[in-house]
């Protein structure tokens, strides 16, 4: 995590087993790593997201993760840490 505080950055690894749908309304970047997952914005069909996969997620938006299976990613957010 950067120590800006007027625009902090935060940078990890997530994982999502089936079953646990997360949304986010943070301005971020995630790089899908392994597995997949579903993504939709709510306003039109889901993407499936796969291996190699970047996505950019503007400030603002309401985005919902979902897998059949699992999925881990890589991302970079402007973000504080305690926001999920």
């Amino acid at each position: 995590m950067s120590n800006d505080e007027q625009a902090p950055i935060t940078v990890g690894l997530f994982r999502l087993e089936a079953g646990e749908p997360i949304t986010c309304t943070y301005e971020e970047m995630k790089l899908i790593i392994d597995g997949e997952f579903q993504i939709s914005d709510g306003s039109s069909d889901a993407v499936t997201a796969r291996v190699g996969d970047l996505f950019y997620f503007p400030k603002g938006s309401v985005i919902t993760f979902s897998t059949n299976t699992f999925g881990v990613g890589y991302f970079c957010g402007q973000r504080n840490a305690d926001q999920a």
